[in-house]
């Protein structure tokens, strides 16, 4: 099919402009009713951080002084209130980890308002609150009501063409909160997201499970100047049911096909993938062969 210049160009805006709209998808999605989301961090005036943003210096949690700048400590000691540090303490690298030599401690120039983005998530669990941090790849893990109690920190960061976030901080039990976090990147056309989950176990953080991975692609076919696959996460959730006193987790991941000629888009297929995860009292372990079977047809 031969292709003209301005065809090309519109169509390149399309891609980007549904790139863009895949890259926020995950973020939206946490914001459920279980669990508790991640905001950035802000740095200077806390009376203009806003709700959609994390205070470096106010207190996380009423009733308690522990801040983001303590939690932040972990993974930067000597971080100061502007924001700028000097040293990074590194991390055990969990099993799944694309580059575990990331985790190495080392002396380097410190900013999360530009290259070291952080994120906190918080969460309330009768008279106690804990807190994650995540950054540079980075999750830590602190006990932040009634007092600072640190639990550990971990190398999170599974994809190594992107970078790492929070998703989301659940509750697996009331002593023992479990963050989620994504690594994603694009590459073109495709989209690859990858969700990793740690938590409190015993007092510990600890390595819990690696998954689920997300694909997503744009291509052009004979009926759709752009034929967009997408994969998004409906469902990530603490249940009632517990196994080895941990909560069960509950996932779904949508996918939606959706073609698109000039302003035209219409929903040409939609699946659904639910998964169940089960503390076996190590790791959760769950079935997401459908999903990945699914997938795995993209590159054939």
């Amino acid at each position: 099919m031969t292709i003209n210049g301005e065809s090309m160009m519109r169509r390149s805006c399309l891609w980007l402009t549904l790139a863009i709209s895949a890259m926020s998808l995950p973020a939206a999605e946490a914001a459920g009713d279980n669990g508790a989301i991640f905001r950035s961090v802000a740095v200077g005036d806390c009376a203009a951080a806003g709700q959609d943003r994390v205070c470096l210096t106010a207190p996380l949690v009423a009733g308690a002084t522990t801040t983001a700048l303590d939690v932040l400590h972990a993974i930067y000691p000597g971080l100061g209130t502007d924001g700028l540090g000097h040293r990074f303490a590194g991390a055990d690298a969990v099993e799944a980890a694309s580059d575990p030599e990331a985790g190495q401690p080392a002396d380097r120039d410190v900013d999360i308002t530009a290259q070291d983005y952080a994120e906190v998530g918080v969460i309330e669990a009768g008279r106690k609150a804990y807190a994650a941090a995540v950054s540079g790849g980075v999750v830590a893990m602190a006990e932040v009501k009634p007092s600072y109690r640190p639990l550990g920190r971990l190398l999170v960061a599974t994809d190594p063409g992107g970078p790492t976030s929070g998703y989301r901080l659940l509750l697996a039990s009331a002593d023992s909160p479990a963050a989620v976090t994504l690594s994603s990147h694009f590459n073109s056309q495709e989209g690859f997201d990858a969700f990793h989950m740690v938590g409190v176990v015993r007092g510990k953080l600890v390595d819990l499970y690696d998954g689920p991975y997300l694909y997503s692609l744009g291509e052009e076919t004979e009926q759709c100047e752009i034929l967009d696959h997408r994969e998004v996460p409906s469902v990530f959730e603490a249940r009632k049911q517990k196994h080895h006193g941990l909560a069960d987790i509950g996932i779904a991941i949508d996918y939606t096909a959706i073609c698109t000629n000039g302003d035209a888009s219409q929903q040409v297929e939609a699946k659904s993938f639910p998964m169940h995860l089960v503390f076996d009292g190590a790791r959760y372990e769950g079935d997401t062969s459908p999903l990945d079977d699914f997938n795995a047809k993209f590159a054939e």
